[in-house]
């Protein structure tokens, strides 16, 4: 059972170890020195040094996946989906269109930004990035609830998805002012792959009986990484993973070469009305390719078929969840059963582009603003979208506070950022974008930690980032917006 334990662990530690990319609070702050990453157009005031490994460091999960969908309140307390007083039409329901996990990272190892002639301004980034994407199609947890008591069914579920993916990346971006009012901006970016994972069951076929389900897998799946090396142990379904230390030096570790481009454009109106100093901006980012080289790449394909009983002992007051996982854990093994093929020649994925499109007014001499920010991403299987509206005070050039409330298509939640931006010196920035506003209270997690009952609470919403920034501001103030 140990491992097990070490599985659960994991999934509780993931949005952890995961980083996000900028807070989507400072889309509408100017003087963020990160907000560059959202729109290529935008310009802090002045020169700026970031400072390695504190410079963007955050911490992220973003799911449509959300508390409410699987837990319910039932005889005052909480009980799971697979509770019988839990109906399949209120489950489906409530079950998102497309679930999903996305787990982002990237750290900084050198950034930093100038000014030049023509208020034209320069950034340079080098970072780390790592991300992972699932994709789950609705109906695999219909056939959850369901379990093994549906009698004489026959589906076939398609498009199971896991993506994970590692790079280093170098960017170069800049902009300028076209015309009064008119800044456009681009960045190109160079992309060293490291590792790349993927995992597609294109059909998944399951037919119940009373007893029992039993469920047949075909797909296939890529691993792309330097010195990768398979080896079956005999009885077994899965294979070993090593690797070759001094192939993978060889060849320098990367698994191949990549670009992207980003674009961006911001309009601020000049006008006698009261909407003098309305912006607009819309920006496009990640918009590339990488290739990963053929000896780095290796294809394996997938096929299995088990018996599983499904989820027993669900009741509110007998559910034995490491038993579920394990058997859960022991059928997933023969559902993969994965066969090396061996290397593939010709190998290359598109990058993840990001859409951002923004209107900001400002208030009471810019003293304050309000902001409506869409911002959309493109994954592997599925576009995600969401809208973030946001409050802005701005009392001082150095000083500024958001406040934001995003939805569509997520969890209603709240976002704080906090920034202190001295032309001159140290730079501090501290938000995050999705507080939870609800919350229910979880006697069975207070019982499991073993703290106070009054504490046991489940937030609504699976989503969640934590962002610290510093950065070295080497004065100038060359660049003022005129909104």
């Amino acid at each position: 059972m140990k491992r097990y334990h070490i599985i659960a662990a994991l999934l509780l530690l993931m949005p952890l170890m995961a980083g996000a990319q900028v807070l989507k609070g400072s889309y509408f702050l100017d003087n963020s020195v990160n907000r560059h990453r959202m729109n290529p157009a935008f310009a802090p005031r002045a020169n700026y040094f970031q400072l390695p490994g504190v410079g963007n460091t955050s911490v992220s999960a973003l799911s449509n996946l959300d508390i409410p969908t699987f837990v319910y309140p039932i005889d005052g307390n909480l009980a799971t989906f697979l509770h019988p007083s839990v109906s399949v039409r209120q489950f489906e329901k409530a079950l998102a269109d497309h679930p999903h996990l996305d787990l982002e990272a990237s750290t900084n190892i050198l950034n930093f930004g100038f000014f030049t002639k023509r208020k034209s301004f320069w950034t340079f980034d080098l970072s780390v990035n790592a991300g992972v994407d699932v994709d789950l199609p609705g109906d695999l947890f219909i056939f959850l609830k369901k379990g093994a008591g549906t009698q004489g069914e026959s589906f076939n579920v398609a498009n199971i998805n896991a993506y994970a993916t590692g790079s280093v990346s170098a960017s170069l971006g800049y902009s300028r002012d076209i015309i009064d009012g008119l800044r456009v901006g681009a960045k190109v970016r160079v992309i060293a792959p490291l590792a790349y994972a993927a995992l597609n069951l294109e059909n998944m076929r399951i037919n119940t009986s009373k007893d029992k389900w039993t469920v047949q897998t075909e797909g296939y799946a890529y691993a792309a990484v330097q010195g990768l090396q398979t080896e079956l142990p005999e009885g077994e379904l899965i294979p070993e993973v090593m690797f070759d230390v001094d192939r993978m030096i060889q060849n320098k570790v990367k698994a191949g070469m990549g670009y992207s481009l980003d674009l961006g454009v911001e309009y601020v109106l000049k006008t006698e009305s009261f909407l003098n100093g309305l912006s607009v901006s819309a920006a496009v980012t990640d918009l590339g390719r990488i290739s990963y080289d053929a000896e780095a790449v290796r294809a394996f394909s997938t096929s299995g078929s088990v018996d599983w009983v499904g989820f027993q002992n669900v009741s509110a007051d007998n559910l034995d969840f490491e038993a579920a996982i394990a058997d859960f854990m022991d059928s997933a093994e023969g559902l993969l059963n994965l066969k090396d093929e061996g290397a593939v020649s010709d190998f290359s994925r598109s990058t993840m582009p990001r859409v951002y499109a923004g209107v900001e007014m400002p208030l009471l001499k810019q003293s304050m603003s309000v902001g409506l920010l869409y911002s959309g991403r493109f994954s592997h299987s599925y576009y995600r979208q969401e809208l973030t509206a946001s409050y802005n005070l701005t009392p001082t050039k150095w000083f500024a506070l958001g406040l934001n409330y995003s939805f569509l298509n997520t969890a209603n939640t709240m976002g704080a950022i906090l920034e202190l931006t001295p032309k001159a010196g140290f730079n501090l920035c501290l938000g995050c974008d999705y507080i939870p506003v609800g919350f229910a209270p979880a006697p069975m997690i207070g019982e499991m930690l073993g703290i106070p009952e009054s504490l046991s609470l489940l937030p609504m919403s699976l989503r969640f980032n934590l962002h610290f920034g510093m950065s070295l501001a080497l004065g100038g103030d060359k660049y003022k917006k005129s909104k």
